[in-house]
């Protein structure tokens, strides 16, 4: 698969010198999709269409809620809840508010099939509140932007001396890296990346240890009137690494 490339975010992104230049570039296109979804989009069909659907998971929830364009989220959410009431009756072969459901008459008999009934339906629930039409947006730009990275390793010697001096990546965004280069790398290029990517990785996984480790060390009576260096914010730093989610 062939992403168009988007340079300019990535170059952005790597010039910030974070942890992570992909939690940046994450970070930025999920803000976006929260905006597009409470902005015009809101109105246009397709979009109210797609959402109708697939509605939004908690997390994207959460973030729509507390941009507190409360009427936005109403209007979208009304619609999608009765899309939701209509494939729930559906799938449970009557309104679940008529005593004589058919499905509720399977669940509560002895019938060897209601288990199973009531196993698809906890099923279809499951996968209805985790659906999610900003994950998937999300999903599909974070691809496009790992491409853009390995393809400007590849093609731009500025970028890979970049990358060579930067804090590396944390850990999951690192897997999609090393997954999307071994898709679109040739072999000798591949050993070529995983011995540029893999040292800087270690080096800065090393220092984030020292680091956390000076802040425990702080809280030692001995090094209260010590300086902090870069450590005052190590415990943030050292998650989003090992996690790839920023914490505040």
């Amino acid at each position: 698969m062939r992403y168009h490339l988007d340079t300019i975010p990535v170059w952005d992104a790597c010039k910030e010198n974070s942890e992570c230049l992909v939690c940046i570039l994450e970070a930025k296109a999920e803000r976006a999709y929260v905006e597009s979804f409470l902005g015009g989009s809101v109105m246009e069909p397709a979009t109210r269409i797609e959402v109708n659907d697939k509605g939004f998971c908690p997390h994207h929830n959460k973030m729509l809620f507390d941009a507190k364009n409360r009427l936005g989220l109403a209007l979208m959410t009304h619609t999608h809840t009765v899309e939701t009431i209509k494939k729930l009756k559906k799938l449970s072969g009557k309104a679940a508010s008529d005593p004589s459901s058919k499905l509720l008459d399977r669940l509560v008999s002895r019938d060897r099939n209601s288990k199973k009934s009531a196993r698809d339906l906890a099923d279809w629930i499951r996968k209805h509140v985790t659906d999610c039409i900003i994950c998937d947006r999300l999903a599909n730009s974070m691809n496009r932007y790992i491409y853009t990275i390995i393809y400007l390793w590849e093609h731009e010697k500025e970028f890979r001396s970049a990358l060579a001096a930067s804090k590396g990546f944390c850990l999951p965004h690192l897997a999609m890296i090393l997954e999307s280069a071994a898709d679109n790398l040739s072999t000798s290029r591949l050993d070529d990346f995983f011995s540029d990517i893999i040292p800087v990785e270690l080096q800065n996984l090393e220092r984030l240890e020292q680091e956390l480790k000076w802040f425990t060390l702080k809280f030692d009576y001995r090094n209260q009137d010590k300086p902090w260096g870069n450590s005052r914010d190590a415990v943030q730093r050292v998650l989003q690494k090992l996690t790839g989610k920023y914490m505040e």
